[in-house]
């Protein structure tokens, strides 16, 4: 089963999607394709846009300025 999904355009846009069991996550390079990618999803699917990530199977996900990072500290 595919579970990893990459959506390209003419114009050097793009959209990575990752979906297990029911959760989904994406990340790209135009924030009109994700205003694009959520609202036809939401059409779709009964779905709900929590934001940015947190959490993602148990991994910590912290969104700054310098970067994105990730850490499993919490875990035990």
């Amino acid at each position: 089963m595919n579970t990893l999904f990459v959506k390209t355009s003419s114009n050097d846009t793009f959209l990575v999607i990752s979906l297990y069991v029911d959760d989904l996550i994406f990340i790209g390079n135009d924030e009109s394709i994700f205003a694009e990618y959520k609202k036809s999803m939401m059409v779709e699917f009964n779905m709900t846009d929590l934001g940015k990530m947190k959490y993602f199977l148990g991994v910590e996900v912290m969104q700054k300025t310098d970067g994105i990072f990730i850490s499993q500290k919490g875990m035990r």
